[in-house]
């Protein structure tokens, strides 16, 4: 494959990619990488180092006694920074940074790092016996991406060695792929373009212990296997096999392609899902204990009345719908029905809980419960907020409860100060304010007292709206 060509299609591909990711940094994947030869984005833990040996032997002279081979230990400092350390037939060392983080909920914000590497020695040149033609010293910007659903990880970036300006290798495409089979088995095809030509690469590794040892063994050069080249040092065909120890106490992915922070993030969610059906279930739990209680103190003998109740509650809310509305009407049948409060009370708390009825005698039925400040109905109109009802039944509720001022409806109505729907906030802001306000203003010195009481109030509104 000729190097102009690889690097063509890689730098359009580096480029896609990075624009996409470069406005985003949310969260990361730290994780153990499965590549074998070009950079890869991933961030080892803080805690965590992986010891990689290997041997590689030549496959157009292959002599088993006569392999080469590179030792080197990856450190993870944080889970934004690593550094390499190693040994290629002289001190090599490299360093990586993690800029980007990647989000695995949004596929365009992949994980974007830099870094450095083959410092003082390179790799490829001690592996192809290449001297002075491979670079040192280079510098690399990378970013990948992974799928869940295809167990697949692509790695994509650009090389530069610094002191070989106005060489091949001044700007230098490279990817990387990984696909997870399960049960620690990677295929790994990576390709990079070095003195001109462009090097593609594939492997197989195995994690022998889920996060601990992997084995791996594949071919460099891949393409040139069949064929010999004129030039002796251009690239050719190498058979490798290597080892790598992933020792120390920081987190890490048990195994596949998903980072430790995806991982506990997933947990997370289950947890913040699992809460909010407990909650759920004791709501409910406590509105059907409320519901019984209000239930068995209606006794059979008394059905008769509470279907007059339901008959004056009707009457009640066509008065509302008459036109033109008389405000007179309601407030004397309002006033009759308070007058009446030891026989509506039980009634209009049973009425309350009933999730069938007709909504707006519901919303009738709580607001002449918070008219007659029944005290003992403030539980069910609690339950009723904290439950998936409507916003017009809700903000019912909010201002029964101010009028009730009942103090242990503190804390809901801080809540619903924040509810999406803005009727129901804006409700709960000013029921809350006129309840608990001056609790949390200190009061002004005496001598910037305001000249006029102000007198607060419940805000009001009229129930058929």
């Amino acid at each position: 494959m000729s190097g102009s060509c690889g690097r063509r299609v890689l730098i359009h591909i580096c480029a896609v990619v990075l624009m996409a990711g470069a406005l985003c940094a949310p969260f990361a994947v730290t994780r153990w990488s499965a590549l074998q030869i070009v950079p890869n984005t991933d961030m080892l833990p803080g805690g965590r180092f992986v010891i990689d040996a290997d041997l590689a032997w030549n496959l157009n002279d292959f002599s088993i006694t006569k392999p080469v081979s590179v030792q080197r230990i990856h450190l993870g400092l944080s889970e934004w920074v690593g550094v390499d350390l190693g040994y290629a037939g002289g001190f090599t060392m490299g360093a990586k940074a993690c800029v980007v983080k990647e989000n695995p909920d949004l596929w365009y914000v992949p994980t974007l790092s830099l870094g450095f590497q083959n410092i003082y020695v390179s790799r490829e040149a001690f592996y192809f016996d290449g001297g002075g033609l491979y670079p040192r010293n280079e510098f690399f910007l990378g970013v990948a991406k992974s799928s869940e659903w295809a167990k697949l990880r692509i790695h994509v970036g650009l090389l530069s060695a610094m002191t070989r300006v106005g060489y091949d290798d001044e700007i230098a495409p490279f990817i990387g792929i990984e696909k997870y089979f399960g049960q620690g088995l990677y295929i790994t095809v990576e390709g990079e373009e070095r003195a001109g030509e462009f090097l593609l690469s594939a492997f197989a590794v195995f994690r022998l212990i889920a996060d601990r040892l992997e084995i791996n063994v594949g071919v460099l050069d891949a393409p040139n296997i069949s064929r010999k080249r004129a030039d002796p040092f251009a690239f050719r065909p190498t058979l490798r096999a290597g080892l790598k120890f992933n020792i120390g106490s920081g987190f890490n992915s048990l195994d596949g392609l998903t980072g430790v922070e995806d991982r506990i993030d997933r947990v997370r969610g289950e947890l913040a899902a699992a809460n909010k059906r407990v909650d759920s279930i004791a709501a409910d739990a406590r509105w059907n204990a409320d519901r019984i209680h209000e239930l068995s103190q209606v006794s059979g003998d008394r059905k008769e009345e509470r279907a007059r109740v339901v008959d004056e509650l009707t009457k009640l809310r066509n008065l509302y719908d008459q036109e033109p509305f008389d405000p007179e009407l309601v407030k004397d049948m309002v006033d009759r029905i308070r007058d009446r409060y030891e026989v509506y009370s039980p009634h209009l708390r049973v009425i309350i809980t009933e999730q069938n009825a007709d909504p707006r005698i519901r919303r009738l039925a709580v607001s002449l419960v918070g008219e007659m400040k029944d005290q003992p109905a403030a539980n069910i109109l609690m339950s009723i907020l904290n439950r998936m009802e409507e916003p017009a039944l809700k903000i019912e509720t909010i201002i029964a409860l101010g009028k009730i001022k009942d103090p242990r409806c503190r804390q809901l109505l801080s809540t619903l100060r924040k509810d999406p729907d803005g009727g129901v906030a804006f409700t709960a802001e000013e029921v809350y304010r006129a309840m608990f306000g001056k609790e949390e203003t200190a009061p002004p010195p005496p001598s910037q007292s305001p000249p006029f009481e102000v007198e607060e109030t419940v805000p009001e509104r009229r129930l058929n709206k």
